[in-house]
């Protein structure tokens, strides 16, 4: 005879509650050894070391959950998807370099610290080319995805905010609108980064001095 619970909630309702009651049960026995922050930081390492090694096409999230030790239910629950995870791997690691010039700041003397701070995206295209890869593939996926644009958008407004600040710190008042020379320095990046990824013999490292002797021009004397 079937039973009344089963009579009442079709399949599909039965289904969702069920994984939705896993879904609490895995976030759960999360909590319960480390934080939330804790648990999204391992996952966003891992995803990070798997979409560098694999590339985003062919990663999976069943790879990056076994990679961050964590249940398979536990990325998609705090990511929502692939798309998502990618773009909180892009924003974790551009935090990390947006806090390097922040530090050369305070322990480099002023005149010297518009070519290291130049040098440091440089240097991670140079050592870090993964990061740049992925990069380029969150922007073809926010060409293509509309839902996907807004976060590139907001992704590429934090990086001229950032490099803008630097400017600020760096050259004080400058004759054209640090926004606009922070756009034209992104620009530059991601595209001198393409480039070196296409052809990693190009010999890149002489655009810091070349960079900072062209962005003291716009200092206001």
């Amino acid at each position: 005879m079937e039973s009344p619970a089963l009579a009442y909630f079709p399949l599909a309702q039965i289904a969702e509650q069920w994984y939705i009651a896993c879904m609490s049960k895995q976030k759960n026995q999360a909590t319960s050894s480390e934080t939330v922050q804790e648990t999204r930081t391992r996952i966003i390492a891992a995803a990070y070391k798997v979409l560098a090694e694999k590339g985003y096409e062919a990663t999976t999230l069943r790879e990056i959950s076994k990679a961050a030790d964590a249940a398979p239910g536990l990325v998609h629950y705090y990511f929502g998807g692939k798309d998502q995870l990618l773009v909180e791997v892009l924003k974790a690691v551009s935090e990390r370099y947006t806090r390097t010039p922040e530090q050369l700041m305070q322990s480099t003397d002023t005149q010297d610290m518009l070519p290291m701070v130049l040098q440091q995206p440089i240097d991670q295209i140079i050592e870090e080319p993964e990061w740049y890869r992925l990069r380029h593939e969150l922007f073809a996926l926010g060409l293509h995805n509309t839902l996907m644009a807004p976060k590139v958008r907001e992704l590429l407004a934090e990086g001229r905010e950032s490099i803008a600040m630097s400017i600020e710190n760096t050259l004080g008042a400058t004759t054209v609108e640090p926004t606009i020379l922070a756009t034209m320095l992104l620009a530059f990046f991601d595209g001198l980064a393409l480039q070196k990824i296409m052809d990693p013999e190009l010999d890149i490292s002489m655009f810091a001095t070349v960079l900072a002797n062209i962005l003291r021009s716009f200092e206001q004397h």
